[in-house]
Protein backbone atom coordinates (compact mmCIF):
# COMPACT_ATOMS: atom_id res chain seq x y z
CA UNK A 1 0.00 0.00 0.00
CA UNK A 2 1.19 3.34 -0.38
CA UNK A 3 1.43 5.98 2.06
CA UNK A 4 -2.09 7.58 1.41
CA UNK A 5 -3.79 4.21 1.83
CA UNK A 6 -1.86 3.75 5.03
CA UNK A 7 -2.89 6.46 6.41
CA UNK A 8 -6.56 5.84 5.55
CA UNK A 9 -6.35 2.99 7.00
CA UNK A 10 -5.61 3.87 9.76
CA UNK A 11 -7.51 6.74 10.33
CA UNK A 12 -10.22 3.60 9.80
CA UNK A 13 -8.99 1.96 12.42
CA UNK A 14 -8.88 4.65 15.06
CA UNK A 15 -12.67 5.48 14.15
CA UNK A 16 -13.85 2.02 14.45
CA UNK A 17 -11.49 1.64 17.76
CA UNK A 18 -14.14 4.09 18.56
CA UNK A 19 -17.33 2.72 17.95
CA UNK A 20 -17.05 -0.79 15.64
CA UNK A 21 -20.27 0.31 14.03
CA UNK A 22 -18.05 2.63 11.99
CA UNK A 23 -17.08 -0.28 10.05
CA UNK A 24 -20.46 0.26 7.92
CA UNK A 25 -19.75 3.97 7.72
CA UNK A 26 -18.48 4.26 4.34
CA UNK A 27 -19.17 2.71 0.96
CA UNK A 28 -16.55 0.34 -0.63
CA UNK A 29 -14.02 1.55 -2.62
CA UNK A 30 -14.55 1.52 -6.44
CA UNK A 31 -12.53 -0.33 -9.36
CA UNK A 32 -10.36 1.94 -11.26
CA UNK A 33 -12.58 1.01 -14.26
CA UNK A 34 -15.63 2.35 -12.38
CA UNK A 35 -13.69 5.42 -11.30
CA UNK A 36 -13.19 6.18 -15.19
CA UNK A 37 -16.82 5.22 -16.08
CA UNK A 38 -18.14 7.39 -13.57
CA UNK A 39 -16.20 10.42 -14.20
CA UNK A 40 -16.20 10.08 -18.15
CA UNK A 41 -18.26 13.29 -18.80
CA UNK A 42 -15.43 15.64 -16.30
CA UNK A 43 -14.11 18.22 -18.82
CA UNK A 44 -10.46 17.54 -16.92
CA UNK A 45 -8.39 14.40 -15.23
CA UNK A 46 -8.22 13.78 -11.46
CA UNK A 47 -5.05 13.32 -10.06
CA UNK A 48 -4.00 9.74 -9.11
CA UNK A 49 -4.03 10.67 -5.30
CA UNK A 50 -7.99 10.62 -5.71
CA UNK A 51 -7.76 7.82 -7.55
CA UNK A 52 -6.16 6.03 -4.96
CA UNK A 53 -8.91 7.70 -2.55
CA UNK A 54 -11.65 6.32 -4.11
CA UNK A 55 -10.24 2.98 -4.47
CA UNK A 56 -10.08 3.05 -0.68
CA UNK A 57 -13.60 4.14 0.33
CA UNK A 58 -16.55 5.86 -2.02
CA UNK A 59 -17.85 7.86 0.49
CA UNK A 60 -19.83 8.07 3.42
CA UNK A 61 -22.48 5.57 3.71
CA UNK A 62 -25.46 7.29 4.22
CA UNK A 63 -27.23 5.06 6.83
CA UNK A 64 -29.06 7.03 9.25
CA UNK A 65 -28.88 4.22 11.84
CA UNK A 66 -25.25 4.38 12.20
CA UNK A 67 -23.29 6.94 14.12
CA UNK A 68 -21.89 9.83 12.86
CA UNK A 69 -20.05 8.34 9.95
CA UNK A 70 -18.71 11.98 8.73
CA UNK A 71 -14.98 11.35 7.38
CA UNK A 72 -13.71 14.29 9.71
CA UNK A 73 -11.22 17.27 9.24
CA UNK A 74 -8.86 19.51 11.32
CA UNK A 75 -9.42 22.72 12.66
CA UNK A 76 -7.48 23.67 10.00
CA UNK A 77 -10.86 24.46 7.81
CA UNK A 78 -11.84 26.95 10.14
CA UNK A 79 -15.21 25.02 11.11
CA UNK A 80 -16.63 23.34 14.10
CA UNK A 81 -18.79 20.77 11.36
CA UNK A 82 -17.32 17.76 9.51
CA UNK A 83 -17.51 18.16 5.93
CA UNK A 84 -18.57 14.43 4.98
CA UNK A 85 -16.34 12.81 2.52
CA UNK A 86 -18.89 12.63 -0.66
CA UNK A 87 -18.85 9.42 -3.19
CA UNK A 88 -17.76 9.71 -6.04
CA UNK A 89 -21.30 9.64 -7.83
CA UNK A 90 -21.91 12.72 -5.33
CA UNK A 91 -18.97 14.48 -6.37
CA UNK A 92 -19.57 14.38 -9.96
CA UNK A 93 -23.68 15.26 -9.16
CA UNK A 94 -22.37 18.46 -7.14
CA UNK A 95 -19.80 19.70 -9.49
CA UNK A 96 -22.46 19.33 -12.61
CA UNK A 97 -25.59 21.00 -10.60
CA UNK A 98 -22.97 23.92 -9.49
CA UNK A 99 -21.18 24.30 -13.26
CA UNK A 100 -25.04 24.49 -14.43
CA UNK A 101 -25.88 27.32 -12.28
CA UNK A 102 -23.13 29.37 -11.81
CA UNK A 103 -20.45 31.19 -13.58
CA UNK A 104 -17.27 30.73 -13.50
CA UNK A 105 -16.72 34.00 -11.03
CA UNK A 106 -18.46 31.78 -8.58
CA UNK A 107 -17.00 28.07 -8.81
CA UNK A 108 -13.94 27.61 -11.34
CA UNK A 109 -14.76 24.71 -13.85
CA UNK A 110 -11.41 23.11 -12.66
CA UNK A 111 -12.73 22.87 -9.20
CA UNK A 112 -13.90 19.37 -7.89
CA UNK A 113 -15.71 18.49 -4.79
CA UNK A 114 -14.62 15.62 -2.19
CA UNK A 115 -16.14 16.43 0.93
CA UNK A 116 -19.41 18.76 1.37
CA UNK A 117 -21.65 19.93 4.26
CA UNK A 118 -24.86 21.13 2.52
CA UNK A 119 -23.31 23.07 -0.17
CA UNK A 120 -22.45 25.73 1.99
CA UNK A 121 -18.69 24.38 2.71
CA UNK A 122 -17.04 22.28 0.40
CA UNK A 123 -13.48 20.45 0.10
CA UNK A 124 -11.78 20.38 -3.77
CA UNK A 125 -9.20 19.90 -5.49
CA UNK A 126 -8.10 21.02 -8.87
CA UNK A 127 -8.73 18.92 -12.29
CA UNK A 128 -5.68 18.34 -14.39
CA UNK A 129 -2.87 18.99 -11.36
CA UNK A 130 -1.45 15.80 -10.19
CA UNK A 131 -0.91 15.93 -7.42
CA UNK A 132 -3.81 18.66 -6.39
CA UNK A 133 -3.75 21.11 -3.31
CA UNK A 134 -6.67 20.75 -1.23
CA UNK A 135 -8.78 23.83 -0.75
CA UNK A 136 -11.86 24.74 1.24
CA UNK A 137 -14.52 26.99 -0.08
CA UNK A 138 -17.23 28.22 2.41
CA UNK A 139 -20.03 30.20 0.78
CA UNK A 140 -20.73 32.26 4.18
CA UNK A 141 -17.19 32.94 5.59
CA UNK A 142 -14.80 33.09 3.19
CA UNK A 143 -14.12 35.70 0.33
CA UNK A 144 -12.18 33.61 -2.04
CA UNK A 145 -10.71 29.64 -1.73
CA UNK A 146 -8.16 28.97 0.03
CA UNK A 147 -5.49 26.58 -0.18
CA UNK A 148 -5.91 24.28 2.94
CA UNK A 149 -3.08 21.50 1.93
CA UNK A 150 -0.22 20.88 -0.17
CA UNK A 151 -2.29 17.70 -1.64
CA UNK A 152 -4.22 14.79 -0.21
CA UNK A 153 -1.90 13.10 1.33
CA UNK A 154 -0.14 15.99 3.18
CA UNK A 155 -3.84 16.29 4.68
CA UNK A 156 -4.37 13.01 5.13
CA UNK A 157 -0.72 12.52 7.75
CA UNK A 158 -2.07 15.28 9.43
CA UNK A 159 -5.46 13.95 10.24
CA UNK A 160 -3.50 10.79 10.96
CA UNK A 161 -0.96 11.89 13.57
CA UNK A 162 -3.44 13.73 15.13
CA UNK A 163 -5.44 10.40 15.39
CA UNK A 164 -2.47 8.69 16.63
CA UNK A 165 -0.84 11.49 19.54
CA UNK A 166 -4.32 11.62 20.85
CA UNK A 167 -5.91 15.43 19.32
CA UNK A 168 -8.97 14.26 18.86
CA UNK A 169 -12.03 13.61 21.36
CA UNK A 170 -15.02 11.33 20.78
CA UNK A 171 -17.31 13.27 22.76
CA UNK A 172 -21.26 13.73 23.52
CA UNK A 173 -22.75 16.38 20.88
CA UNK A 174 -24.40 19.62 23.53
CA UNK A 175 -26.41 20.19 20.49
CA UNK A 176 -27.68 17.31 19.50
CA UNK A 177 -29.65 13.84 21.08
CA UNK A 178 -28.05 12.57 24.24
CA UNK A 179 -26.39 9.34 22.53
CA UNK A 180 -25.15 11.96 19.47
CA UNK A 181 -21.19 12.00 19.69
CA UNK A 182 -19.02 14.04 17.59
CA UNK A 183 -15.33 14.35 16.59
CA UNK A 184 -13.51 17.31 18.16
CA UNK A 185 -9.69 18.43 18.46
CA UNK A 186 -9.27 18.71 22.02
CA UNK A 187 -8.44 22.52 22.67
CA UNK A 188 -5.78 22.51 25.04
CA UNK A 189 -3.69 20.78 21.89
CA UNK A 190 -4.42 23.28 19.55
CA UNK A 191 -0.57 24.51 18.88
CA UNK A 192 0.36 20.61 18.44
CA UNK A 193 -1.89 20.19 15.69
CA UNK A 194 -0.60 23.81 13.93
CA UNK A 195 3.16 22.01 14.02
CA UNK A 196 1.49 18.75 12.84
CA UNK A 197 -0.04 21.18 10.18
CA UNK A 198 3.34 22.57 9.46
CA UNK A 199 5.06 19.95 9.26
CA UNK A 200 3.26 18.51 5.98
CA UNK A 201 2.29 21.38 5.13
CA UNK A 202 5.65 23.69 4.35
Amino acid sequence: MSELTDELEYIFDWLVSLNPDYLNGYNPGLTRQKIDEIIKKLPFNLSEEIYELYQWRNGCAYDYNLPLREFFFPEQLYSGIPIPFCSLQDSVYIYTTIREATSDEYWNQKWFPIGDYEGKRMLYVIGDLNPSPVYLWDVGCLDDSIRVYKNLTSMISVIAECCELGLYQYIPDKYGEDDDMVIRIDEEKLELEKEIYRKYNL
